[in-house]
């Protein structure tokens, strides 16, 4: 039961860790691969401890909740590193991405409290949107803070961050759709 709730904790203590690189002073020139790797690593780090604890059959409640909530402070966290950054360009799929979260997380609470916490399940667009995001952050993570706009990879992250963010309101509406006649 350990190993998956492990990696689980492991991901939360790398918030402050990635963080920190982020914030190197320009003069360590390599901090934003120290960066990236840290998020890329953590990101790796969700899958594996799901696979774990259905591969061994070892889900627990606890994890059930720590999980998400370990996913949404990285990727929170990094989207506001991130539009502090750039500006407009990244606060736009971050007030989405955000805001979503909260609405979703909400609607689950309040579903929960229904007894129809099933009808609002993780779906396979939740976990589609939760990559994607976590792909697009780590790229944008591993651009140099000096080199800025014109970094390829700044170039290929920005659009997969506004395409997160439209598979994010896609998958939101799936859920809202689906708790609609509770919400009627």
């Amino acid at each position: 039961y350990r190993v998956p709730n492990l990696l689980t904790y492991m991901r939360c203590l790398a918030i402050p860790v990635f963080v920190g690189l982020f914030y190197l002073p320009a003069k360590y020139a390599n901090a934003h691969l120290y960066t990236g790797s840290t998020f890329a690593i953590a990101s790796a780090t969700d899958w594996l401890d799901g696979y774990l604890a259905r591969r061994w059959d070892i889900a627990s409640p606890f994890g059930a909740f720590l999980d998400p909530v370990a996913d949404k402070l990285m990727v929170s966290t990094s989207l506001i590193l991130l539009a502090g950054r750039y500006g407009t360009i990244v606060a736009i799929p971050t007030l989405i991405i955000l805001a979503r979260e909260i609405a979703v997380s909400a609607l689950r609470e309040w579903m929960a409290s229904r007894g129809e916490r099933n009808v609002v399940k993780v779906g396979i667009q939740g976990k589609i949107k939760t990559a994607l995001t976590m792909v697009a952050l780590t790229i944008l993570l591993f651009v140099p803070s000096a080199v800025q706009t014109t970094a390829l990879l700044y170039k290929i992250g920005i659009p997969l961050l506004y395409l997160s963010a439209l598979v994010t309101i896609t998958s939101g509406s799936v859920y809202f759709m689906a708790a609609a006649p509770a919400l009627m």
